[in-house]
């Protein structure tokens, strides 16, 4: 996991900015800009972070150091490198990654990050999804309607999270306008202060437990198939190679069942790797 400050310098040298550039964009200081790199300030204010994350065109899991992708997935990048004819130094100097990243990367020495994979495959021509699947590291299980079309599929199932999102909150404001226009209204009126602190203990659950998933709710339409996949995402995340491994293969073995019978096996997994029921 990248530090903050070396994620920010990264994403910078990507986008072309230097710190100056950057605090003036965020409308920081460049002492408390600099500060805030290093972690000097008391706790990460995610208000700034989000606004880092906007102007430099990353996520803010890439700063946070939580989009590392839980795959084997280096060596990979060594061998289209190597196909390409391209030195790691070549690639550093066409990314912007710091050739000894990419390195540690090749070496399976540190997790890749997906952000960082992206500008890598950027470079090769290709998607992440596709460079997936020509290296045999994307097993999901696709529909046959799709025909094999990993780039359709992953689409499709965006487009339905967002939408069952958009059906199960349409009364209430997204919580990016909450957090960054201070939209803390309840029915016309300004909050009371409980409700801020609700707010406020609910962003920190986010951030402080990040391996929590809700159980799915009924009421929200496509819930069941979206608490599925954060299932899913969990468990390649935090998991073991072996509880993966277990995972794909018996999702695959019942890829026929309902979705209700494909949660329970993934819960099970779930509570083999953070305990709890069987």
């Amino acid at each position: 996991m990248l530090p903050l400050n070396e994620a920010v310098d990264i994403a910078m040298a990507i986008k072309g900015y230097n710190k100056k550039k950057l605090a003036e964009k965020i409308e920081m200081s460049p002492s408390a800009f600099t500060d805030f790199l290093n972690g000097k300030t008391s706790k990460l204010d995610i208000t700034k972070a989000q606004k880092i994350a906007s102007v430099l065109d990353c996520t803010l899991d890439y700063l946070v150091g939580n989009d590392t992708i839980n795959l084997d997935i280096g060596p990979c990048i060594k061998e289209e490198r190597d196909s390409m004819n391209i030195s790691s130094k070549e690639l550093s100097e066409e990314t912007k990654i710091p050739e000894l990243i990419i390195l540690k990367y090749e070496q399976g020495d540190e997790e890749v990050s997906e952000f960082l994979l992206g500008k890598i495959c950027d470079y090769f021509s290709t998607t992440i999804l596709e460079f997936m699947v020509k290296y045999d590291l994307y097993d999901e299980y696709i529909p046959e309607v799709f025909n094999g079309d990993v780039e359709a599929y992953e689409s499709f199932k965006k487009a339905e999270r967002a939408d069952a999102m958009k059906e199960g909150s349409m009364k209430y404001p997204e919580l990016k306008d909450i957090v960054e226009k201070g939209m803390y209204v309840v029915e016309g009126t300004p909050a009371r202060r409980s409700y801020k602190f609700d707010l406020d203990f609910a962003v920190e659950r986010i951030y402080g437990n990040p391996k929590g998933v809700w159980f799915w709710n009924e009421n929200r339409p496509g819930d069941l198939e979206a608490c599925l996949d954060e299932y899913i995402l969990v468990i390649q995340q935090y998991g073991s190679k072996d509880l993966i491994n277990e995972l794909n293969r018996k999702l695959k073995e019942n890829q026929d069942k309902s979705d209700e019978e494909k949660l329970d096996i993934a819960v099970r997994i779930y509570f083999k790797i953070f305990g709890g029921r069987e």
